[in-house]
């Protein structure tokens, strides 16, 4: 057996051995690591702790057919490492130009995926992703969003997976070993607590330690210990005082020493400011040192010599200029730091190779055409799952195959559906099916070419389905008073770099709305959005669908769910208030104008703490417009037989019950409550139950999430007493409740999750 293909083998064995054997096969990989460190001289550490974005280099073809990854290190072949190439992958294989050979398949969002409340789908979804890059020729995926969502208006919301700790962590701890399923690095990030794209390199996040522990810590500390990603990505933000990528409470003390994560950090693209703080801090890897150099003024990152040309260093400062490079997201003046040592760069690349080993990433990658058809069929998975069907009066919804004539509005459904821009957007394949000028694809829109309408038409060929443009609204009116029923399509763009500045739909949008719902009593409007809208219109229409943004096969999906061949089964994993104003910041925070050039920092206090979403409007009394976890199915559930059983970790079981004569899966979903804690979700279950049968589900309480963390000794503590546990449909229903008394709990925080 050859020695790469044991390496192989021994990265696959260790994301699945028993405890037993774990240390072993872990020793077994620092012997690996430490010999091959022992090997290695300050050109080849310097080139595992620096990488470069090809275009931006002195000599791009240095990077051979790797010239349009997002960064690139050259190989090393006298010690079995292949080159490092990287690409963005939250909803797919990332594209930086559209060209036809960087096609490839556009999974839904991450938010949209996150609805289904499924990890064995997300790490499915990782898995294909992982397996597109791969074949891609890429070996490190930049994917992973792992933030909780604090605010519903954040421009980055849909690389996201909601707003609760416990659904984040484990989504998209499972997504990250699916991925890595295929001997690539899996990313997380962006560590941490970067919630906003406003002012994103100039904020710093004010809160208590334990509140963060409790919330997106959390959210982290789950997802390292299930996927075991070779790499975290810290953020542009500060956190405590000092930049997220060179703050030693967060890499050092929690990750390093607390958490005991073996993998390494690397930046993002631009968020390097001392080479000496952020080495001394705990950070691996300077990302895309052509952005630090260039937005540095003349400062340096790793290196003092940086092969950024002098062309690419005026094209970036003219993209900040003119807002095109992610408005204006990169400014990141830097000191100019001496080169650090031959013993600090060893230590800062052992990390690195323990990722690559432990994931075998280092071994070489066969290019091959991407497996469009698997990618597909994972797609309109995800997308089926993902769905939400938020409001169903009087049964509008499943539309009748046998139905006359429906009208169907906006949204470009004719040609495709929208998806989020910024560093995740992916050229699908078939290219954007509403092009855009200039070959650059990071700040458009992307249309994945999965028209709506042409799978409605399919599903009901017997019925008039006849299309207008939203910007029509004279004839879109009487296209609505001629026909049986309407399918409205909405769609708001989101990306990467700003915020978006309401919750509000454009005033032509909710026109629209208004205008169709007094035309027919029938409407049904379809979001194509990245996350929450107010809906001043929602009492005027019949149904409601969340869509998100729902990726190549999308069209498909929503055709599926609206005349009933896909019973809906997403449930919210994010609150839709009611008003900007409810929100913990009702304005979203403003970055100060720069100062001689330089960004001047600002602090933003999240006074919510560890209550996130749902938990902020409990904590405040405050209504919500749709509620974290709701979803409306075509059948109807119900919980009957509570039980609880009090052990160490307490079980939660319940009888499902489809009541309906369809077959449908709920989202089983277990809160807890009581001393001194609001309600939190602690589990959830979801299962499938076919028409007029049942279904025993059993859920475990997960003690960490009602635990509250200790400073003094870095463990978290269940508080002894009396506890409610409720069954429930969302975070807002009544339920099935039963009380429970915990013992007093110590958890550590780094043992591994049961899965």
């Amino acid at each position: 057996m050859s020695s790469r293909l044991k390496a192989g083998l021994l990265a696959t064995a260790l994301c699945a051995l028993p405890l037993s054997s774990y240390a072993e096969a872990r020793s077994a990989l620092d012997a690996r690591v430490d010999a091959t460190l022992a090997k290695l001289g300050r050109a080849q550490l310097e080139a595992l702790i620096v990488t470069h974005i090809p275009e931006l280099m002195q000599d791009p073809a240095a990077a051979g057919d790797a010239q349009h990854s997002a960064a690139w290190s050259p190989a090393m072949p006298e010690h079995g490492i292949v080159a490092i190439t990287e690409t963005d992958g939250t909803i797919g294989v990332g594209a930086r130009i559209q060209d036809a050979r960087y096609e490839s398949t556009a999974y839904p969002a991450a938010l949209a995926s996150a609805a289904s409340w499924n990890p064995a789908l997300l790490e499915a979804l990782g898995r294909s992703v992982g397996r597109d890059a791969r074949d891609h020729g890429f070996n490190i995926l930049l994917s992973g969003g792992t933030n909780l969502t604090r605010d519903p208006r954040g421009g980055r919301n849909f690389e996201y997976l909601g707003e609760d700790p416990l659904l984040v962590g484990r989504l998209a701890g499972f997504y990250a070993k699916g991925a890595q399923s295929n001997h690539i690095v899996a990313t997380i990030k962006h560590f941490a607590l970067n919630d906003y794209e406003t002012g994103r390199t100039q904020y710093d996040v004010s809160i208590p330690r334990d509140a963060a522990m409790e919330s997106d810590l959390l959210a982290f500390n789950i997802a390292l210990r299930i996927g075991k990603p070779g790499a975290v990505m810290c953020a542009y933000n500060m956190v405590w005082g000092s930049y997220s990528c060179e703050s030693k409470p967060l890499l050092n003390d929690i990750l390093r020493r607390q958490w005991h994560y073996p993998g390494y950090v690397m930046s993002d693209w631009g968020a390097v400011h001392s080479t000496k703080n952020s080495a001394e801090a705990g950070l691996n890897q300077e990302s895309g040192a052509e952005i630090d150099t260039a937005i540095g003024l003349g400062g340096t990152g790793m290196l003092q010599d940086s092969p950024v040309s002098a062309e690419a260093t005026k094209r970036i400062a003219a993209a900040i200029k003119d807002g095109t490079l992610f408005a204006q997201a990169f400014y990141s003046p830097k000191q100019l730091d001496s080169v650090v040592s031959d013993d600090v760069l060893r230590a800062m690349a052992r990390p690195i190779l323990y990722g690559l080993f432990s994931t075998g990433a280092e071994q070489p990658i066969e290019k091959k055409p991407v497996d469009q058809a698997a990618g597909y069929k994972t797609a309109l998975e995800a997308a089926q799952q993902g769905i939400v069907l938020l409001k169903n009066e009087k049964s509008a919804l499943p539309l009748a195959k046998t139905i006359k004539s429906i009208a169907v509005i906006g949204g470009h459904a004719d040609k495709g559906v929208i998806s989020g821009g910024g560093s995740p957007t992916v050229l699908p394949f078939g290219g954007n099916a509403i092009p855009q000028k200039g070959s650059e694809i990071m700040s458009q829109q992307v249309w994945a070419p999965s028209p709506p309408l042409t799978f409605m038409r399919r599903l009901a060929p017997q019925a008039a389905i006849s299309f207008t443009e939203e910007t029509d609204l004279k004839q879109a009116e009487q296209s609505a008073k001629q026909a049986d029923a309407v399918v409205l399509f909405i769609a708001q763009w989101s990306t990467e770099g700003r915020d978006r500045a309401t919750l509000s739909l454009t005033d032509a949008q909710n026109k629209l709305i208004a205008t169709i719902a007094r035309a027919n009593p029938n409407v049904t409007v379809v979001l194509e959005t990245e996350g929450p809208v107010l809906m001043p219109w929602l009492g005027q229409v019949r149904a409601v669908v969340q869509a998100w943004y729902p990726g190549i096969a999308g069209g498909e999906a929503i055709a599926q769910i609206l005349f009933g061949d896909v019973n809906p089964s997403g449930h919210l994993p994010l609150s839709f208030p009611l008003s900007e104003n409810d929100l913990p910041r009702p304005a979203l925070p403003v970055a100060p104008p720069l100062s001689e050039g330089r960004p001047t920092t600002f602090k933003i206090a999240y006074d919510e703490g560890a209550d996130v979403g749902y938990r902020w409007f409990a904590r405040t009394d405050k209504k919500v417009l749709f509620p974290f976890g709701h979803g409306l199915s075509y059948a109807r559930f119900t919980y009957d037989h509570f039980v609880v059983k009090a052990e160490h970790a307490p079980l939660a079981r319940v009888t499902v019950r489809n009541e309906s004569d369809r077959d449908g899966s709920d989202v089983v979903q277990l809160y807890a409550e009581g001393q001194g804690i609001g309600r939190r979700l602690v589990g959830w279950q979801r299962v499938a139950v076919p028409a007029h049968q049942s279904r025993d589900v059993t859920i475990p309480v997960d003690l960490q999430t009602i635990a509250r963390f200790s400073q003094g000794d870095n463990r978290w503590h269940v508080t002894p007493g009396n506890y409610q546990l409720r069954i429930a449909h969302s975070a807002t229903d009544e339920g099935l409740t039963s009380a429970v008394l915990l013992k007093n709990t110590t958890i550590a925080g780094t043992e591994p999750l049961p899965q």
